[in-house]
């Protein structure tokens, strides 16, 4: 049986993503503000938290750089690769990376802002749509939990309407 041959671009990409998706910028900036998220509010190291313990300015610092790593981990691979399946093997290594962050003992944050960076980078369009509608239901109700569910269910569905792969 023969062996599917890996380009060493793909394995040191995806190991690349995972590491640069594994730094812990709500660590970094609370830690840099003297907070141990750990004991305020969900103990999650995400945004949302960052935003419960030290407000919206860090919050949205942090919901950018989060999606900033992933976004440009899957640039690169938009860069690198044709087939989008490598694309989102690449996105899905920056994503666990922050979840399972070995910075932190492989725990982390929930993702949302990573996966936020790498729709925005292979599907804009939808992406831009879904983020609009979702901070319009989070500034309504106060709630990230349902504005993020609604672009949960939202983006797959323009993603087919718009016809992206």
């Amino acid at each position: 049986m023969a062996k599917f041959p890996v380009p060493s671009e793909f394995v040191l990409l995806t190991t690349f993503s995972y590491v640069i998706g594994a730094i812990p910028f709500a660590a970094v900036v609370s830690k840099f503000k003297k907070v141990d998220l750990t004991k305020v509010g969900s103990g999650n190291y995400g945004a949302t938290n960052v935003y419960r313990a030290m407000g919206l300015p860090y919050a949205l610092l942090v919901f950018f750089l989060d999606a900033a790593k992933a976004g440009l981990m899957t640039y690169f691979a938009t860069l690198l690769f044709e087939s989008p399946i490598i694309h989102l093997v690449i996105a899905f290594s920056a994503i666990l990376g922050h979840t399972f962050s070995l910075f932190l003992g492989f725990k982390g944050g929930k993702g949302v802002a990573c996966a936020a960076g790498v729709f925005a980078v292979l599907t804009p369009i939808p992406f831009a749509i879904t983020m609009a509608i979702t901070l319009t239901i989070i500034f309504t109700t106060r709630m990230v939990s349902v504005g993020s569910m609604v672009g949960a269910i939202l983006l797959p569905l323009l993603v087919y309407y718009f016809k992206f792969p």
